[in-house]
């Protein structure tokens, strides 16, 4: 009996997964646990193991930045000559009986005809070869955006238009001064999920400003007198942690329906990527110290620039970190990344004059921008959970007391 090797899920997330290469052909003898294949997928690229020993008899095609649904058969160990991977899966993009040309008999004409019919008659019968010989998707999206199809060359079997065909078709793009770039996978799918977050999730910003001179002094003290040199970010995931403890009903998620409540607090910080994004998790941030989680992070990041991070380092959380105060942007709103409640968008820290009992004096200040899930969430729940944020940074000393790893002085 053949053994079936599926797309594998990844994360919560993953709908769809690019098989990048493999590492073994058909005839091969594998045993469970060897590496079959490489996997991208949102998040990471991953391997994908054998679960049994025998002969790899088929493997999907591995056109380029092709999707691949999740759990849908990729290939078969010890199957049957006569099996096709076909067989197991959706035949969505196949081609179907009813759309392939329908060949009639040629009527008997007059030898004596207008040229003027054969023209337009011709002219008729290729749009409708062109029209009828295209996959289902395109039909519909020539029509939504009114696309001619009989301007389109197809390279799909016996010249069928395909869903390449269609979006590698340039319609007025006659600028040379233009290219146009193939989106990767993970491109393709944050700009799916993006766009599906913006129109599904109910988002509502909150701003707060918050008195950072503190905090740079604690900072300060504790990179004198430690080896581990702790950054802005290291404060702020501690910091945001100790806020959840206080507030238990925000570490939630809404799931299906429903809303998942969590005992552990695990904070995702936003890494940038060459070619995307990815969050990976710090787990159970209240309980660690900040050498700890100084540590682990730049573990993490290393490990996503080198798509390394297992499916367990990137997936959970309730909240999210992201930071680009570093590029000097003093505040922005952020796009929640479900299924997470919420997410934090830290800007820079600044300069500038602040009153102080009554007094204008030099200070420094940052703005947080928590990005929150109505569905989940309500405006003075997350107010509060911001608050208790902005309070444990002007007074860090709470963050030290909960980092007895690290020593001030």
């Amino acid at each position: 009996m053949a053994i079936k090797v599926l797309m594998p899920a990844l994360s919560p997330t993953m709908s769809e997964g690019v098989i990048n290469k493999w590492l073994v052909n058909v005839g091969d003898t594998v045993s469970a646990g060897d590496i079959l294949a490489e996997i991208e997928t949102d998040k990471a690229t991953m391997e994908v193991e054998a679960v049994d020993e025998g002969e790899i008899t088929h493997l999907i095609d591995t056109t380029p930045d092709k999707q691949i649904a999740v759990n849908s058969v990729i290939a078969l160990i010890n199957g049957s000559k006569d099996e096709r991977l076909e067989d197991y899966n959706d035949k969505d993009q196949t081609v179907s009986s009813e759309e392939k040309n329908e060949v009639s008999e040629t009527p008997k004409v007059n030898t004596e005809v207008d040229n003027s019919q054969i023209i337009e008659r011709s002219k008729d019968s290729n749009t409708k070869q062109n029209t009828n010989f295209a996959s289902p998707f395109v039909k519909k999206f020539s029509k939504d955006n009114n696309i001619d199809l009989t301007l389109i060359k197809g390279s799909g079997p016996d010249g069928r238009i395909i869903k390449k065909d269609i979006q590698n078709f340039e319609l007025h793009i006659n600028d040379e001064n233009i290219s146009v770039i193939e989106p990767s996978s993970i491109r393709k799918i944050i700009a799916e999920r993006t766009t599906q977050t913006k129109n599904e999730v109910p988002h509502f910003y909150l701003t707060i400003e918050t008195r950072m001179d503190k905090l740079i002094n604690l900072r300060k003290k504790i990179n004198s007198n430690s080896n581990i040199k702790i950054s802005f970010n290291d404060l702020i995931v501690k910091a945001c942690a100790m806020a959840i403890a206080k507030n238990p009903e925000t570490n939630i998620s809404w799931v299906n329906g429903k809303i998942h409540q969590y005992k552990n607090i695990d904070i995702a910080i936003a890494v940038a990527l060459k070619e995307g994004l990815i969050t990976p998790i710090v787990k159970e941030a209240d309980t660690k110290g900040l050498a700890e989680i100084s540590t682990e992070i730049k573990s993490l990041v290393k490990k996503a620039n080198q798509n390394k991070l297992l499916p367990e380092e990137y997936s959970g959380g309730s909240i999210t970190i992201s930071n680009l105060g570093m590029f000097g942007i003093t505040e922005f709103q952020a796009i929640i990344n479900p299924p997470q409640s919420s997410i934090i968008a830290i800007g820079s820290i600044i300069e500038k004059p602040v009153v102080n009992s009554g007094s204008i004096e030099i200070g420094h200040t940052m703005k947080s921008t928590i990005s929150a899930d109505h569905r989940s969430l309500d405006g003075a729940v997350a107010a509060k959970l911001l608050k208790d944020f902005s309070d444990i940074l002007e007074d860090p000393f709470q963050i030290w007391l909960n980092s007895m790893d690290m020593e001030v002085i």
